[in-house]
């Protein structure tokens, strides 16, 4: 009687050469460095595109309220609360007359919805217009009134009595700022100075080049 052993399957089991893990390391490397680039741009896009088309909402939303109202009330952009108050923000008052849901917030600046001061953080403020027949430059503090939209800075493009309203964001890349300026008036800016001219304009760039942005919404 013939006995025929028992045959045991062998599994092979292969690993990874150290060879083959550098090339995978390496080809990943490629990758995340051609692609990172592109990411980054799109991201980059993004922000200013969803704040130029956040701004054109607000604008809708202005122009209504002045249709309705027939004025457009003074909110300092000074004061420490979301409140509409003189020493508040004008995008609580159409929040608060149903013009639009929320208050104004972009992708850019800094963002905060807390009690801390209004000058440090992106709001809609309405403020008298600056009469002069000189459009200055626009600083860290002080701007948003004095908007040279007729490309002119030796006339005054608004009259006494007259209030503006103005997007108010701080502490902005300057190169977004430089973005945001040609997505809205179509100017090439460079990032070594302020803006002074068109609908968006901003301060000079600080130590950390970090600008403070004004945009035009309205004015009555």
């Amino acid at each position: 009687m013939n006995i025929t052993p028992n045959t045991r399957s062998r599994t092979s089991r292969y690993g990874f050469t150290l060879v083959e893990i550098i090339g995978v390391v390496a080809l990943i490397a490629v990758l995340a460095a051609v692609l990172a680039p592109r990411v980054t741009g799109v991201i980059g896009r993004g922000k200013i595109n969803s704040t130029a088309q956040g701004i054109a909402s607000l604008k809708t939303a202005t122009m209504d309220y002045i249709a309705k109202n027939s004025t457009l009330p003074a909110r300092a952009g000074t004061g420490e609360t979301n409140s509409a108050v003189a020493t508040g923000r004008f995008d609580a008052d159409l929040v608060a007359g149903g013009f639009t849901e929320k208050l104004f917030s972009c992708a850019l600046g800094t963002q905060t919805f807390d009690n801390s001061a209004l000058t440090t953080r992106t709001h809609v403020r309405s403020a008298s217009a600056a009469a002069s027949g000189t459009v200055t430059t626009p600083t860290a503090t002080a701007g948003g009134t004095n908007f040279d939209l007729d490309r002119d800075t030796a006339t005054a493009d608004f009259t006494s009595g007259q209030t503006v309203a103005a997007v108010f964001i701080p502490h902005v890349p300057v190169a977004d700022a430089v973005a945001l300026n040609k997505q809205i008036d179509g100017d090439s800016n460079s990032t070594s100075g302020a803006d002074i001219v068109g609908r968006c304009i901003y301060s000079a760039p600080d130590a950390d080049n970090l600008v403070t942005v004004y945009v035009y919404v309205a004015h009555y």
